[in-house]
């Protein structure tokens, strides 16, 4: 279970510097106004508070050269005006010379010490370059210089936030607030600090209140989108980024988060469309860059989505975000090394990016470092209590009992939840559902894995009829005359050892005994068939979708397949005689394997139904698996799928496909080990039937039960469940005779 990418609330947080004089200047200074063209000659010299009035002025209107050449004007003729200092130093910082700024800032505190705007302003900036320290004693200050001073309470408030202490920024926006409610800013911060601290309903009221201050005021109106959208208020999320762009078309910052929003709505599409118009604002932009990559990731796009990373990371090495997407590919494509790599990276550059601790704790789990993967979770949570896909992969890891301090905490966070039936709660109500199992809480456990089960299927649009029919066409589409009539006479390759069947079955384990053999090679879930497929239609746009294609293939199109995946397996297994590929929805297409590989073989892996199903609806997917999140669909779902493989055992030549049942294994592992490696036409070795001490990475969700040794408490779990599964029971026909 991954993190779903963030959308940042804090644009708006930060606070306008004060360039109001505090004093009245007297007497004639040598300062010239700008020339504006057609006049003749040299115009009067300016007092010193009408040069301020107009640099000051033209530094509201972002004409920052000009108020910036005035303003040294007046600090070169009055050296000691320490208003023309501050205002020097906010312009010098809007310029981007921060170093400057605080300079200018500090010799205006010399020459007045007693001016609260000074401190406040000198506070601000040293936050803005990471100095907290030094911007929470430069913002004492000018509290004990004005204790009335509202700016100054604000800019500690977001001293406080940033410092991650949500209570106390709070409490200092709120004293700003009570000094001035009219102040638009602090409205803003903090519903910030409100949402962090789970409280969204009063986030969203003061979001308002800055909004009735100013009414164009972007960034509240982005941060009010991400509240809403905490509380699955989609179509008000919606509205309000759009709200957002509207009113500031150059928002970089919201076109991010509405992109965002679009991928965990599963809207790629629109979510690269709105990314493409963010990159015309800024093309190298990072943030927009690294949501390219989670997009074209999310599509599967490898070389897109590495390419974007690798820009971001040009434009910024120092970019974490950019790191983690990238270890997200690596993990994906296999390189695990580098995918370890990248993670420890973002970790390095970010110790509470809590993406990249979580993923980097994925990829140790995968690789079989599992104590490591724990204590890795571990400090996930340390860093930030809240990020819940790490409850999640941290409970996978350990045994619970009533009294484990884990499920204290998910207990205590899940009732402290202001709402915990959203989206946000979803992978904690997961892992309170394995908590409870483990237990022995079973109406517990199911409660949670209930309310998990429905938030994941409200994501998701399964079409149940669309699916059925997809299923029909399969076997429409492949007779037994089309084996006995072949095309193409196929690749006569023994190397492929295909391992399908429903998740949750034991295909890991199945894929584990054969890929333990030293002739052979375990490459997990390939998805090069699916990809080859899309090629080929991409090539020859005449030929139709899967499974109608087989109606229109000749044999050089199954030639151009069988040979894009051949290279591909090859290449990860050059001198294996034996390559699993255990993509489990192969069952689709078991009928174009024999057709491309008849030499090949096929184990389709089975367990008892309820257990089967039952199992798969505890599991919150890194992919969709849209039918396993409501009982009654898990149920037709699997009768569709086990319809498929009847038929393919009756057109299928005999010897092509091997049906191995899970709690056979369970009972004798050597013993369906040993007809597991006679079937593949490999010769006994003893390493597979302790199949638990290899080494070879595993990404699946049942990494670590094959671990460790086979054990046999799966067997018939459904049992503590039976009063809650009735709509599973009835769909699958159980009890069956």
């Amino acid at each position: 279970m991954g993190a779903n990418p963030q959308q940042n609330p804090n644009q708006g947080q930060q606070a306008p510097l004060g360039v109001n004089p505090q004093q009245q200047a007297t007497g004639q200074a040598l300062v010239q106004p700008q020339q504006q063209g057609g006049g003749q000659g040299q115009k009067k010299p300016m007092e010193i508070n009408e040069a301020l009035k107009l640099a000051t002025n033209l530094y509201n209107q972002g004409r920052l050269d000009q108020a910036a050449n005035i303003a040294r004007q007046i600090v070169q003729a009055r050296p000691k005006q320490p208003d023309a200092r501050n205002l020097y130093g906010v312009i010098l910082k809007a310029k981007g010379d921060d170093a400057g700024a605080v300079e200018a800032i500090k010799k205006a505190i010399e020459i007045r010490p007693d001016i609260a705007q000074y401190h406040s302003n000198l506070g601000e900036i040293e936050r803005q370059r990471g100095n907290a320290d030094k911007a929470a004693f430069s913002l004492r200050k000018a509290i004990g210089i004005d204790p009335n001073y509202a700016q100054a309470y604000n800019n500690m408030g977001i001293v406080y936030y940033d410092k991650g202490e949500f209570d106390e920024a709070a409490k200092n926006y709120e004293k700003a607030l009570s000094l001035n409610d009219s102040y638009a800013e602090a409205h803003n911060n903090l519903g910030n600090a409100l949402r962090a601290l789970d409280r969204g309903d009063e986030a969203l009221e003061h979001y308002e209140k800055a909004i009735m201050q100013r009414e164009t005021y972007a960034e509240a109106y982005n941060n009010m989108a991400t509240v809403l959208r905490d509380k699955d208020l989609k179509e008000e999320a919606e509205h309000a980024y759009k709200r957002a762009l509207q009113l500031k078309p150059d928002y970089t910052e919201a076109y991010n988060n509405l992109a965002s929003f679009y991928i965990q709505e599963d809207n790629t599409d629109e979510a690269l469309r709105i990314l493409g118009e963010g990159l015309k604002v800024d093309e190298k932009n990072v943030p927009i860059l690294v949501n390219v990559a989670r997009v074209q990731l999310e599509k599967a796009n490898f070389e897109a989505a590495e390419m974007a990373c690798k820009i971001a990371l040009q434009e910024d090495p120092g970019s974490a975000e950019a790191e983690c997407v990238y270890g997200q590919i690596c993990h994906d494509l296999d390189q695990y090394d580098g995918a370890l790599d990248h993670f420890e990276k973002a970790i390095q550059l970010n110790p509470d990016y809590g993406e990249a601790n979580n993923h980097y704790g994925i990829a140790l789990k995968s690789v079989g470092r599992l104590d490591d993967a724990k204590k890795q979770f571990e400090r996930t949570l340390e860093r930030n209590e809240k990020a819940f896909g790490a409850y999640s992969n941290l409970a996978d890891l350990q045994k619970f009992t009533p009294k484990t301090k884990l499920l204290k905490k998910m207990e205590k966070l899940m009732k402290e939840a202001e709402d915990p039936d959203t989206e946000r709660y979803m992978a904690l109500h997961f892992a309170l559902g394995k908590a409870y199992d483990d237990s022995s809480q079973y109406d517990k456990a199911f409660e949670h894995f209930s309310r998990g089960a429905k938030l994941k299927h409200a994501k998701l649009d399964y079409k149940e009829k669309e699916t059925a029919q997809f299923f029909a066409d399969i076997k429409t589409a492949f007779p037994a005359s089309v084996f006995k009539n072949r095309q193409w006479e196929g690749d006569p390759t023994i190397k492929p050892v295909f391992i399908l069947g429903m998740p949750r079955s034991g295909s890991t384990l199945t894929e584990q005994i054969v890929s333990s053999h030293p002739k052979a090679f375990g490459a997990g879930e390939i998805k090069t068939l699916a990809r080859s497929i899309g090629q080929l239609r991409s090539k020859f746009p005449n030929v139709p979708r899967y499974p109608a294609m087989i109606g229109k293939m000749n044999p050089s199109h199954y030639k151009l397949i069988s040979e894009m995946y051949m290279q591909y397996i090859n290449g990860v297994a050059p001198d294996s005689e034996r390559v699993t590929d255990k993509m489990l929805s192969n069952y689709y297409f078991v009928g174009l394997l024999n057709l491309l590989f008849p030499n090949a073989k096929v184990i389709n892996i089975v367990r008892n139904p309820v257990d089967t199903c039952l199992s798969a609806y505890t599991k919150l997917f890194k992919d969709d698996m849209p039918h396993s999140y409501d009982l009654g669909e898990m149920g037709r779902y699997y009768k569709l799928y086990e319809d498929i493989m009847a038929h393919w055992r009756k057109v299928l030549p005999k010897g092509y496909l091997m049906e191995l049942h899970y709690e056979d294994i369970v009972n004798d592992v050597e013993k369906k080990a040993r007809e597991v490696i006679d079937f593949v036409g490999l010769e006994w070795d003893d390493s597979c039937a302790s199949f638990h001490k290899s080494k070879r990475p595993i990404k699946t969700a049942s990494v670590v039960q094959v671990r460790k040794p086979v054990y046999k408490t799966s067997v018939n779990r459904w049992k503590n469940y039976s009063k809650h599964l009735k709509p599973l029971l009835k769909a699958l026909d159980w009890p069956r005779k």
